[in-house]
């Protein structure tokens, strides 16, 4: 018994040493725990699953940001492109890449502007004999790109923090 209580503890301690963290968790620093949060979509997938995120990591997100005293999350843009990767052999698009690219800027201090760019890349198969549930199978597809790219955005706060 002692012997796995050891191999347990030794595996706790080499993956809390190696940085290890788990999937969903994407700790907030302190000095982001109060901030704005402004985008040209305010009600789309992005700035929803963005919101959620913040809301999950207790940040409180305020409308007041005139003074510039607590740090700005603007959302830019974000492209979402299909490009075809392979085709049938009557000329059809066969599979397609989808490509999320997300721009965001964070302002600290009214002043220091930091870029934020998150690009999300998924692989869709196209069966034209099956257009319905292709078309429920890509929105789908779309939703988990959007929820990635939402952690990406809050993940590289970690950067700007570590950079201030």
């Amino acid at each position: 018994m002692k012997k796995y209580l050891a191999l347990i503890m030794l595996l706790t301690i080499s993956l809390t040493g190696c940085g290890f963290h788990l999937q969903h968790e994407t700790e907030v620093p302190e000095s982001f725990k109060t901030m704005s949060y402004i985008s040209y979509d305010p009600y789309g997938r992005l700035s929803r699953n963005i919101k959620e995120l913040l809301h999950d990591n207790d940040v409180t997100i305020t409308n007041n940001n005139a003074s510039g005293q607590v740090p700005l999350l603007k959302m830019v843009s974000e492209n979402l492109s299909r490009n075809t990767i392979s085709i049938y052999q009557d000329g059809k698009a066969a599979e397609y890449q989808l490509v999320l690219t997300v721009e965001a800027q964070v302002i600290v201090s009214g002043q220091q502007t930091y870029p934020i760019s998150v690009r999300v890349f998924r692989t869709f198969f196209d069966n034209p004999a099956e257009a319905l549930a292709k078309t429920v199978e890509q929105d789908l597809i779309e939703n988990e790109m959007f929820k990635q790219a939402a952690k990406q955005v809050i993940r590289k706060l970690k950067s700007i923090h570590a950079v201030n």
